[in-house]
């Protein structure tokens, strides 16, 4: 590779990082101007890295939902080609779900793929389109194949019975990495508002 080819590359980068680090910024303002049903928390893991985010996802506002009630933890790592990129994103807590991988969190969704992610969607909007996901899961692209079967098998007793063991038994507790995240909000009586 030639200097001015290494220059080249070395300059879109910084240009590329400088324009994720812009539009992370925008997004952290706009978070606290219009906070989200979708999560309870999201942004940044520490406030040395602006790159790693995390998110607690709130659970189905459908009380019939096996998810109600629920709270995950997520990991967010933004590439520095962001927003052009889309992140990585996995759950931390475990989660009872066809598209997700119950040991490592890893989450099948079409938005998640540089194929189908466009500079339009932002953090939040992807945790909305993942709380989407609860409800509305792709039988066709399992993770885990065991809940999967049981509600392609008609079992939907016998899998939002699980689904509801782990909601409830996994719940997120509060910790993270940007330290421990409180449920209670002011004026909420110190109950989550789901």
């Amino acid at each position: 590779m030639s200097s001015k080819t290494s220059r080249s590359a070395k300059s879109s980068s910084k240009s590329s990082s400088g324009s994720a680090l812009k539009r992370l910024t925008h997004e952290l303002t706009d978070l606290r101007e219009a906070p989200s049903d979708a999560f309870l928390h999201l942004g940044p893991a520490s406030d040395e890295d602006i790159f790693t985010w995390e998110a607690v996802l709130k659970g189905s506002r459908d009380p019939s939902s096996p998810y109600a009630g629920g709270l995950w933890l997520l990991e967010i790592e933004v590439p520095s080609s962001y927003p052009n990129q889309p992140p990585k994103i996995h759950f931390k807590t475990p989660i009872c779900h066809p598209n997700v991988d119950f040991k490592s969190g890893e989450i099948c969704l079409t938005l998640l793929t540089s194929e189908h992610w466009a500079p339009t969607y932002t953090l939040a909007s992807t945790m909305g389109a993942i709380q989407q996901l609860l409800n509305d899961p792709g039988l066709d692209s399992p993770l885990n194949v065991d809940i999967s079967n049981l509600y392609r098998e008609g079992d939907k007793v016998g899998a939002e019975g699980l689904v509801r063991f782990w909601t409830g038994e996994k719940r997120w507790q509060g910790e993270g990495r940007a330290g421990w995240i409180s449920e209670k909000s002011p004026g909420s009586g110190g109950h989550l508002e789901v």
